[in-house]
């Protein structure tokens, strides 16, 4: 689960960089927040993202383990 959320991350990054989207939102990554443990993390590389443009925090989210 864990590569698939990283292709997702980076596919909306490289969206948002041709235009196709505006920004980072928490609603794009409802189907795996059942797996992820600190979903207050992902909230703030949503929020670095959007306001920084980058956010180094991605590999800090942790997800449930055997998934």
């Amino acid at each position: 689960m864990e590569d698939r959320f990283n292709k997702f991350v980076e596919w909306v990054g490289d969206r948002i960089d041709r235009g196709l989207e505006y920004e980072f939102d928490l609603d794009m990554f409802l189907k795996y927040l059942p797996f992820i443990k600190n979903k207050d993390m992902l909230e703030r590389c949503i929020d670095e993202e959007n306001e920084e443009g980058y956010s180094e925090n991605w590999d800090n989210i942790e997800f449930v383990e055997g998934v």
